[in-house]
Order: C-alpha cells, then structure tokens, then sequence
C-alpha cells in the first residue's frame, strides 16, 4: 500500500524513481523553483571581495597526508578506488588522537583579516566523513577527540567578530557512512540534512555553501530539496557549483559561482568564478613542504583578479593547531600589499583587456588598473591597443612617475626605469564614462604568437611527462580552461637541465612566457638565451618562473631558444608547463 501511494505521488509531482535510493525529475517541481539559484544581488559580496582565505583541517593532517585521499580505503563517488595511503582502519582512528592544543580562532581570524581576505571557507566535514564540528547525529566528530572542542563554533565566533564572512564547506559523499550511496541512500541523506541544518542555524550568519560532490548526480543527494532547505535556513545564502549533475532543463547549469581548482580560471566576467587554490602540494598539512613563495601567490591573486575571478588561497593547520609559518608569512605579505594596493582589488571587475603577455587588467568606476607585470630586459614599457574612450589621466598607484603616449590605435605606456616593481607595476588611467561599459579588447591579435616547430631537452619522461606536452603535442595533455594534465619533467639523475626550441626559420619576437606546474613552482635560477649565428647569447637572467612569468625583451630575432635551470629548490627538478613567444 505504502509503495502505491509513493508511485502516485511520484507521478503527480513529475518524479521518477529509477532506484530506491535516487530522487530524480523529469521536470523541476515548481516548489523548488525559486530556490535553486541565489537571488541575482546575493553574490554581490563575494565578487566585491575577490580574495578569500581556504583551510583543509582534520586528523588527517597527523598522519601528513591529503585530506580524505590519503586514506586506503572505499571511495564511494569518487569514480575510482584507492590503492595506496593510510591503511583505512588506521586512518579512521586518527581522530582518537588529535589534540591541536595551540589551536586560538581568534589568531586564526585576525590573521585572514590582516590579509586583506573578506571570507573564509573551512572543511566541516571532508569525504572522509569527519565532522569538525558538534555533529548531534555522529560520534565520529571533533567533540569526541582528546581536545573535545568545536572549532567551527569558535571559528563562527571569531568570523563575526571580525566581520569576515563564513563559507561552510561540506561534502556530500562520505567514505565512512555506511549508507552513503547504496540502495540505503535516503538513509544517508536523512543524516546529511540533518548535518546542514545543523550547520546553518546554530553558528550564526553564514554567507555560502561550498559543497564538494564529487562525480555525483543531483538525484542521489535530492539537490532541489537540499537547496530550498539551505535558503531558507540562510537567505542570501551563495552555493558553488558541486551540488551534482544533471538537473533538468533550465536548472542544468550548476551553482551560482564556478571553482576552478588549482588552476587559473578563463578571462570570464558574465559569471562569477573563484579559484581554489593551495599554497603547498596538497590540501591539507603534509609536514610543510613545497610552500610556494609569496610573490608566485601574489602574482596568482592579481591573475584571478584580472581574469575576472576569486582567489581562495588554502592552507592546512598544523596538528598542534597553528598555521605553516611560511604559508602564514606569504598571508602576511599579502596582506602589506593589499594594504597599499587594494584599491585595484576590491569591488573590481576584470577587463577591459583580456590576459596578456603584459599583464591584467581590472576597472571600476571611470578607472582602469593596469597590473604590468613582466620582467623587462630592455626599456620597462609597454603598448596595447588604444581605449575607444578619452584617457583623461594615467598615473601610477601609490604615487610615481609614468608617461602616456597615443598614436593611432596603440597606447604605449613607459614606467619610470629607476621604479619598476620586481612584482607587479599598477598604472591607473582614468577614462571619460564607466570603465565598465567599455566592451572587452582582445590585446593579442592572431598571428602574434611565434609557432614552436620543436623541442629538445637536456632529458625527458615519456607520456605527459615529454617535451611534446609544452607544444600541445601528447596525448591527452590539455583539458578545459588553463589546467594541464601534462608538463616537462627532466630525468631525476640529469645534472644540467635545459631545453632547447626551435621556430623551424628566423622568427621574431619581444614577450617571452613560462609557467611551472602548480605543485612544484621550484625554479630559483635559470637563464633565457637566443642563438645567433650558431653562439648562444644571454637575454635573461632570472630568477622564480612560477605560474605565469614573463619576459618584455627587445625585439630579437633567431631560429632558437634555450633555457638553462640553474637552481631549484625542495630538492626539486624543474617541470614546466608552458613556455610561449609572442611578437606584440
């Protein structure tokens, strides 16, 4: 009799039952509606802020592995099951140990303010299943480990006393819950609900949801019901885009903001977008390793910013409960330059040129923010392609000495040579209207990037690991946006590492880029040379290369190029992923 009356009310309300465990829809049901997506003004905040700080924290980071994957155990919806890590028992216990005794919210937050961050984003309970915070319906939870406080309740605390906006991340698979997507899913659900109800009415004003489904369906989690709950619960409440796919007709696109990880984002502005990104090699604390300097995360920021994007810069706390000390410096750093800079940050938009060899841009009001940022081996200056409105002034931000110069339908905009900013060089033009009503300007016009004919290197790896993956050339190296799967990394016993391009003819060119693989951004020293006539001739003696470096050089003519890698650091080699000429 139940089942009957189950059918008939699935069929009066659209939904199709292909298993137990699913809540599927042919069509939305009205109810849900209104509450998928956040109200268009809801979101105004997080794109006003443009920078916030990320933490992966758990019992993980005791055994200093990632969170959730570094543990040997099932993985239900991640689409693949693990074959190495802590062996999955021993994992589950690390709780039963961890005591982060220096743990101080309040230290924690003042220190995501003092960065110049207006939101921050903290694992409540990662696909290992671990609540950090006072879950009523779990004993597997913060509360139940020998320090037996509920950090996410301090942490809330903290948060609103700062006025730093809260965003709960939480994921819906979870590997310890023995219901988690099986027949028994309703089960699950039932206990997750709960969870998020939990989650945002008994720590105050949250801001947004960052969920993390996974390769998940919207059906095995009920997406429409979850999101009328959640916004009803927090009106104005923001959702990323992992709530699971596949929701019907009009509601197919998911989220109200995208999250690309651990890549820059596209140059996209007609939707809001935030990058995830660590400043170590994992999301979690594994022992404080590979830390990225602060100039490569800086220079990240600025990227996001002038694509049109976020930037949620992670950082896994320690086991005592403290943060990596250079991960906090780098945070500290930022947030000087923030202080000087935030007027070309906070409330921008990206545009009116797209990313270029030279650098970003961002506008609001009648200003434009140029951020210059290649290194120069000739005159520091630049030229782009003119503004269709009137410049009524240029100058540089902060105070300093820059010239201006129209002719036709370039700009060239000369920085003063005994100023130039080893980092970022921020011109400001003020235009006659709103820079925002300016249509975006393609500055690199097609043609302007030199053709690579082919590459040598002093050694390679094979696969997506060769040289033909800095020329787009292996298998499966490119996926969507500007994440590679693929990069160039040198034999582990090659002692004088180089790489060698050949433009196939004389071809010449003034802008010269390079990025290194997100995780090992290790290059302290390298040297740029050109051949000419057979005699390799030095162009640039650098020093980091990061994720987006690049070189203003006069204008050169060869056939070939080389980079020599001097000095890395972490006892690392070099792995490039890009390296580009442009004639512009």
């Amino acid at each position: 009799m139940k089942r009957t009356i189950l059918l008939v009310a699935c069929l009066a309300t659209g939904l199709a039952q292909a298993n137990p465990s699913d809540v599927k829809y042919d069509e939305m049901p009205e109810e849900y509606k209104p509450t998928i997506y956040a109200e268009p003004d809801a979101i105004d905040w997080m794109m006003e802020a443009r920078y916030g700080v990320f933490m992966h924290w758990g019992p993980y980071c005791l055994a200093k592995v990632p969170a959730s994957w570094g543990r040997n155990g099932p993985r239900p919806g991640a689409g693949k099951q693990a074959n190495s890590g802590v062996p999955e028992e021993e994992y589950n216990n690390l709780y039963k140990t961890f005591n982060p005794v220096d743990f101080d919210a309040d230290e924690w937050i003042r220190m995501v303010k003092d960065t110049g961050a207006k939101y921050f984003i903290f694992t409540t309970k990662h696909h290992d299943g671990f609540c950090m915070f006072d879950a009523k319906n779990t004993e597997y939870k913060i509360t139940n480990t020998p320090f037996g406080r509920d950090v996410a309740k301090e942490l809330a605390g903290a948060c609103h006393k700062y006025g730093i906006k809260i965003v709960w991340y939480y994921s819906q698979p979870d590997w310890v819950h023995p219901d988690c997507l099986t027949d028994n899913n309703d089960r699950y659900r039932k206990y997750m609900f709960e969870q998020l109800e939990q989650l945002l009415t008994e720590y105050g004003p949250i801001a947004g949801l960052f969920f993390d489904g996974l390769g998940t369906k919207y059906y095995q989690w009920d997406t429409p019901r979850m999101l009328k709950m959640c916004r009803t619960l927090q009106p104005g409440i923001v959702i990323n885009r992992r709530w699971g796919g596949g929701m019907p007709g009009e509601f197919s696109v998911n989220g109200d903001y995208d999250n690309p990880e651990q890549e820059i984002g596209h140059f996209e502005i007609n939707r809001p977008w935030e990058t995830n990104l660590t400043m170590s090699e994992a999301w979690s604390w594994t022992g404080g390793k590979r830390v990225k300097t602060y100039q490569t995360c800086l220079r990240l920021l600025i990227q996001c910013i002038g694509s049109g994007g976020n930037l949620a810069l992670n950082t896994g706390p320690t086991p005592e409960g403290t943060i990596n000390s250079p991960e906090k410096e780098n945070y500290r750093f930022i947030g000087e330059w923030m202080r000087k800079n935030s007027e070309s940050v906070y409330g921008t938009t990206g545009g009116p040129y797209k990313p270029a060899p030279w650098g970003v841009t961002c506008r609001k009001d009648n200003k434009i923010y140029l951020h210059i940022l290649p290194k120069f081996s000739g005159k520091p200056e630049i030229t782009i392609p003119a503004l269709p409105v009137k410049v009524t002034s240029c100058e540089v931000l902060g105070g300093g000495k820059v010239e201006l110069e129209q002719s036709g339908n370039t700009m060239t905009i000369k920085l003063d040579p005994a100023n130039v900013d080893p980092i970022d060089n921020i011109v400001v033009l003020t235009v006659e209207g709103r820079a925002t009503n300016i249509p975006v300007i393609e500055p690199v016009p097609d043609g302007a990037r030199v053709e690579i004919a082919s590459a040598t290197a002093s050694s390679a790896q094979t696969g997506r690991n060769s040289v033909e993956t800095l020329m787009g050339r292996a298998q499966g190296n490119f996926v969507e946006g500007k994440k590679h799967k693929g990069w160039w990394s040198a034999q582990g016993n090659d002692k004088d590492l180089w790489l060698e391009f050949d433009f196939g003819k004389q071809a010449e060119f003034n802008y010269i880029t390079m990025a290194e693989q997100i995780r090992n951004c290790s290059t302290r020293k390298f040297v740029i040379e050109y051949d000419a006539n057979g005699e390799w001739k030095s162009l640039f003696e650098g020093g980091q290369i990061g994720m987006d470096f690049s070189l203003k050089a006069p204008k050169t003519t060869t056939s070939k190029l080389r980079i020599r890698f001097l000095e890395n650091a972490f006892g690392q080699k070099p792995n490039l992923l890009k390296l580009e000429a442009f004639r512009l």
